[in-house]
This record gives C-alpha cells, sequence and structure tokens, in this order.
C-alpha cells in the first residue's frame, strides 16, 4: 500500500462526500478523516475543510476523474 497524501479538500461535508463516492465508484479507495465532525465540533480557526486522502499511486488518476466530473457538472449549468 502506498502512501495517503491529500488529493483535495472542500469547503462542504457533502462536496468531500460526493467526491468520495464518486471515486469509490470508479475503484479508487478515498478516505475522509473529516467526515465524522459534526459543525459544533468545529473550532472557527480551521480552515483546511473537509479533506479527502487517496493513495499516492492513484493521485491522478483520481485527479482526473474529479476533473472530469466537474466539467461535465460546468456543461449541464
Amino acid at each position: 500500500m502506498a502512501d495517503l497524501v491529500l488529493l483535495a479538500a472542500f469547503s462542504s461535508r457533502p462536496e468531500a462526500l460526493i467526491a468520495q463516492g464518486l471515486l469509490r465508484s470508479h475503484g479508487i479507495e478515498a478516505f475522509s478523516p473529516d467526515a465524522h465532525i459534526t459543525m459544533a465540533e468545529i473550532d472557527p480557526t480551521w480552515m483546511s475543510g473537509w479533506r479527502l486522502l487517496v493513495d499516492e499511486d492513484a493521485v491522478e488518476r483520481a485527479l482526473a476523474i474529479l476533473r472530469e466530473a466537474q466539467a461535465e457538472a460546468g456543461d449541464e449549468a
């Protein structure tokens, strides 16, 4: 197993979970270590957002999947 690296940080929990689900549907295991944090637990200085981690070997493929999904969403708008 390769080291986990930060793929992206999202401004909302739902965005992070949607991206995680999308990657998993493409066979890429993605981890969101912040997914279980509730708004009541967040320190106001916490600005990193909801992080999404993947194996370093999967970064390029995962980024391509997220970019493609973002482009498709932009085309539909």
